[in-house]
């Protein structure tokens, strides 16, 4: 270093640098290392296992990245030419692990007060980090190499295994296995069976409509209602008179704000309230951080800096006066905070909006409504209890109950509500004024016939939530584990359109009139869901047979828990590694001599034919075979990725085998239970029909089957608006809009025009003013320049 030059700030991105740069001005020279410049080689696992004093003990063999050879040698220069060297990496474990490389090559002691850190880019936080530097923290780094060391074990020895025995799946990648990837991944497998499986409970709901202003309902709460018989008789005896109010509470409830956001929580109500992804609101929230925007966006943390504090209650007070500021201190609640810094928040709370892209745009204005929401009054509703019974005795008792909230004061709801369902959920209708001794006539009295709900699919938010709730991985690495699952064809995510079932609706009226319907829902859209792939449960069912510990939930959270430690000084990473790896060789030798029984595996005998059965993992998945290529009773069927390979049993492949097969008859045409690529459906005079939920195809009654045909009839039929059979037209109504459909080939509706006024002749103009148009696949791009 020279005693002329300039003091020099190492940082790890060049956006960051010069941010840095601007508010420092020309005292000193700012440069980015561009991530990482040391690192395992991409190619051989990259550790060293050497034994000593029997104990095994693991040595990385660090490289410089390839393409950071000629930067190493800038920065050695600019090193040489500095009065000061300053590494200013971010304040995580990466961050100083990155630091620590950065000293190694550079000939920079990492025992010298050379590391400054901070969790803001300001000039006041950028001040006092230079006033405060501290020597590189090896416990940090030790913590990050004993992470990158298992995650590098657990990868190079389990992944060859998966290259043997499974195929690469839809996007033709080379699969893997990782510590904390394949945990997620077995919590969105197991989700997806549960729902597979679930068996739907009935039950009875009843409510009545009563003739007020405003009108309002109540729902029977006393007694239960076991089956339909009973609703029927005990709700006859309603009609002909009125409810009678004879209880009404009214009590007030407070809603608090939610806390500033943690990395996790940012990600989750990013992904609910603005659609993105957990890398996309990653690499937003980094842009804001190195923009200096907002606070480090990696942390588990609640806590806001005193200073921080006033600053937002002089905003508030400036904005809503004084009346929207009510102080109030958060407490961080993880057990497994690794991170020392405050929660994500603007650097500037009087910038309500900032950033220079869209995604910045909106991430940014949710940082600040949250942060800011947090230190305002909570929300009051009044909340209203009514309970009725009729006017006459009845046996038994009915007990009915009316409940109504009202926003009294907004709080902190009139900065940032919380999602759309939330705020519906809390928000009851209003009741009329009400008092013991009213009576209320009624003008229709519905029992519904409702079914318990499987389990929800994962979306990216809910997924962080649940692995955090578990202590499994950190803030910072949910988001490429989760990429990684994309990427290697293990999950996808989709919109699904998942049917209901048929239910059946009583409708009784003041009159005695009573009215018996079956009703078929409309489809549940699901947005955003996390859905695993056939290959992803194969995947899954592998690792788990062979791998417990790895795949173990406790497990895993508990060597989180131990990364935790050796951050904290409390326990020696070498020995951590070696526990570790004495349990994970014993699971990879017996994995490696049972490969070849997990791919190909006789089940037993067909008694009837006295063929065998047997389970092959082949090319496009698992599948069961009865006898072998080239007998004539050879036949396979698919293995749907609800049965787990090394649980099926003969009697489970003899029942896929058993398909396509006869389940009744209906209007003199035999209903086929049919195995196709997506599962299971029925056959009927050469027309598909999807099972209904919860319908089993492997004990299918016919009266089953023929529920399922009405229901898909129905729907149907509530979507064709017009048929001209003769031309072999039909217009159907669809998600977007009506649309014609003829050849198999569907053409949208213009704006404004009446399907009920269509004629044949005028459909085929229609569909030929279409096919004359160029699609949007063939349009040449425009030449302008932009």
């Amino acid at each position: 270093m020279a005693d002329s030059g300039k003091p020099l700030l190492i940082v790890e991105s060049p956006t960051k640098a010069q941010t840095i740069r601007r508010l420092l001005g020309k005292t000193y020279e700012v440069a980015a290392s561009y991530g990482h410049v040391r690192d395992l080689p991409e190619k051989g696992m990259g550790v060293q296992i050497v034994e000593e004093n029997g104990e095994p003990r693991f040595v990385p063999l660090y490289e410089i990245q390839p393409s950071k050879k000629a930067l190493i040698q800038s920065l050695k220069k600019q090193v040489e030419e500095a009065s000061q060297v300053w590494l200013a990496t971010d304040e995580d474990r990466e961050g100083e692990a990155i630091a620590w490389h950065l000293c190694t090559l550079l000939g920079v002691s990492p025992q010298e007060p050379v590391r400054i850190a901070f969790h803001e880019i300001t000039r006041r936080a950028l001040e006092q980090a230079l006033q405060h530097p501290r020597p590189i923290s090896m416990s940090l780094v030790e913590a990050q190499q004993a992470r990158r060391i298992l995650d590098r074990l657990v990868g190079y020895e389990i992944s060859p295994l998966l290259w043997r025995i499974f195929p690469k799946g839809e996007k033709k990648a080379a699969l893997s296995a990782g510590r904390v990837q394949s945990v997620a991944l077995r919590l969105i497998v197991e989700r997806e069976r549960a729902i597979a499986n679930h068996q739907p409970e009935v039950s009875y709901s009843a409510e009545v409509h009563l003739v007020a202003e405003p009108p309002f309902k109540a729902v029977l709460v006393e007694p239960e209602l076991p089956h339909l018989e009973a609703a029927q008789t005990y709700l006859r005896q309603l009609v002909g008179q009125a409810l009678q109010v004879t209880r009404v509470e009214k009590k007030t409830r407070r809603r608090s704000p939610p806390p500033p956001f943690t990395t996790s929580t940012l990600q989750q109500e990013a992904q609910r309230r603005l659609g993105f992804s957990l890398q996309r609101t990653m690499r937003t929230a980094q842009s804001l951080y190195e923009k200096g925007l907002i606070t480090y966006m990696r942390t588990d943390s609640v806590h806001l800096a005193p200073e921080a504090l006033k600053a937002i209650h002089a905003v508030l007070a400036e904005k809503y006066g004084p009346q929207a500021v009510s102080p109030r201190t958060w407490e961080t609640r993880s057990a497994h905070a690794q991170e020392a810094h405050e929660a994500i928040r603007p650097t500037d709370p009087h910038l309500a909006q900032a950033g220079d892209t869209p995604d910045e745009q909106k991430l940014y204005a949710l940082i600040w409504k949250r942060t800011l929401a947090g230190q305002m009054p909570e929300a009051l509703y009044e909340e209203t209890v009514a309970e009725l019974v009729p006017e006459k005795p009845t046996e038994p008792v009915l007990r009915f109950e009316a409940k109504g909230t009202v926003l009294v004061r907004p709080g902190f709801l009139q900065l940032y509500s919380q999602a759309e369902e939330e705020d519906t959920q809390e928000q009851e209708p209003s009741l009329p004024p009400l008092s013991p001794g009213q009576k209320w006539p009624w003008n229709l009295l519905r029992v519904v016939e409702r079914f318990s709900a499987p389990p929800a699919r994962y979306t990216e938010g809910t997924l962080v939530r649940e692995l955090e709730s578990r202590g499994i991985g950190r803030p910072s690495t949910y988001a490429p584990t989760v990429e990684t699952l994309f990427k290697r064809g293990y999950i996808r995510r989709e919109t699904l359109r998942v049917a209901r079932p048929p239910y059946t609706e009583l409708l009784f009226y003041p009159d005695g009139r009573e009215e018996r319907t079956r009703q078929t829902p409309p489809p549940e859209t699901q947005k955003n869901k996390l859905v695993p792939t056939e290959l992803g449960m194969q995947v899954l069912d592998f690792l788990v047979a062979r791998f417990p510990d790895i795949l173990d939930y406790e497990f895993t959270a508990r060597v989180e828990a131990e990364l935790d430690q050796i951050a904290a000084q409390k326990l020696d990473w070498q020995a951590m590694l070696a526990a570790f790896y004495r349990r994970f060789v014993a699971e990879l030798e017996t994995a490696r001599t049972t490969r070849n029984e997990y791919r190909h595996r006789l089940l037993g005998y067909d008694p009837v034919s006295q063929k065998p059965v047997f389970l092959h993992v082949g090319r496009n998945g698992p599948y069961v075979a009865l006898a072998e290529k080239g007998d004539p009773n050879y036949r396979t069927a698919s293995v749907p990725g609800r049965f787990k390979l090394d649980e099926l049993t003969l009697e489970t492949a003899l029942e896929l085998l058993s398909f396509p097969r006869q389940v009744g008859t209906y209007e003199g045409d035999p209903i086929w239970v049919h195995q196709g690529p997506y599962g299971y459906y029925l056959r009927h005079k050469g027309a598909n029909y999807p099972l209904l939920p919860g319908m089993s195809p492997f004990s299918l009654t016919e009266e089953e089957a023929i529920e399922a045909i009405e229901a898909r009839r129905r729907q149907q039929a509530n979507t064709l608006l017009r048929e001209f059979p003769e031309a072999g037209i039909r217009i159907l109504r669809g998600r977007y809009g009506p649309y014609i459909q003829y050849g198999g080939k569907n053409y949208t509706l213009p704006r404004g025009v009446d399907p009920a006024q269509l004629t044949v002749e005028a459909c085929q103009q229609l569909m030929a003013e279409k096919a004359s148009k160029p699609s949007k696949a063939s349009r040449k791009p425009s030449s302008r320049k932009k």
